[in-house]
């Protein structure tokens, strides 16, 4: 007599292998699938290493070993601690045009150089211009040796440096071919009252410095020049603008 069984030989139920909630012993992988199971490692997807991504991969190696490099072992150039400055080649007389001729160069240490020394290229924007006082050969060319008026009228006129400061000059500024006068004012020791010079002409200008200070150079009958100079040296001059006057 046979007995109810599955296929396989193995009890299937009271209703054989149709019996209703009868389930297999072992899932098998595409149940898994289908219930939402992990799939195994073994079944990933693995990813294609393509030639073209090989290539890819190495170019990017060697561009970064190659910035690495050059970062590493390229130093930037320090900047240069010389410098190149003008000087005259020959004296320069006062009222006398500075050309291309009376320009020379010498190279410095950037630590040596003195105050107010111009190089080559800027001192090339001075050409043209005329010497406010005798420069011997070999000077360091600076802007406060030249301006843009030629020699004095006459002999009878002399030129002299003035260093002033804040309230020592027109509030509304000077200009070059300005008249002015010149106010000598003595210091409370020696008492007496200021004395006026008539007559005096602003000959050059230079810009005003981190104070507010100016250096004028004035044109004077050269009577004047002497006394002006001991009063400017003792800080006791002040200017007192009178008009415009434009030099021919």
């Amino acid at each position: 007599m046979s007995h109810p069984s599955g296929i396989d030989g193995h009890s299937g139920g009271r209703f054989g292998a149709a019996t209703p909630g009868a389930r297999p012993e072992r899932a098998r992988i595409d149940d898994l699938v289908a219930m939402g199971g992990s799939r195994p490692a073994a079944t990933r997807r693995r990813r294609v290493v393509t030639p073209w991504r090989m290539v890819a991969l190495i170019a990017a190696i060697i561009v970064a070993g190659g910035t690495y490099a050059l970062g590493r072992y390229v130093i930037a150039p320090k900047p240069s601690q010389v410098v190149h400055l003008a000087v005259t080649t020959r004296q320069l007389q006062m009222g006398t045009k500075l050309t291309p001729s009376a320009l020379g160069m010498v190279t410095v240490r950037r630590s040596s150089v003195p105050a107010g020394a111009l190089s080559v290229p800027v001192a090339k924007h001075l050409l043209g211009k005329f010497a406010i006082q005798p420069i011997p050969v070999g000077t360091f060319l600076t802007r406060q040796y030249f301006a843009d008026i030629g020699k004095p009228p006459d002999s009878q006129k002399a030129l002299v440096g003035l260093a002033l400061k804040p309230g020592q000059m027109p509030v509304d500024g000077l200009a070059v071919g300005q008249q002015v006068e010149v106010m000598l004012i003595p210091d409370s020791a020696q008492g007496g009252r200021a004395i006026a010079l008539h007559g005096a002409t602003i000959w050059a200008l230079l810009p005003p410095d981190s104070s507010g200070g100016e250096q004028v150079t004035v044109l004077v009958r050269r009577n004047q020049a002497s006394v002006l100079a001991n009063y400017a040296a003792h800080g006791q001059v002040s200017l007192v603008a009178v008009g415009t006057n434009q030099h021919s």
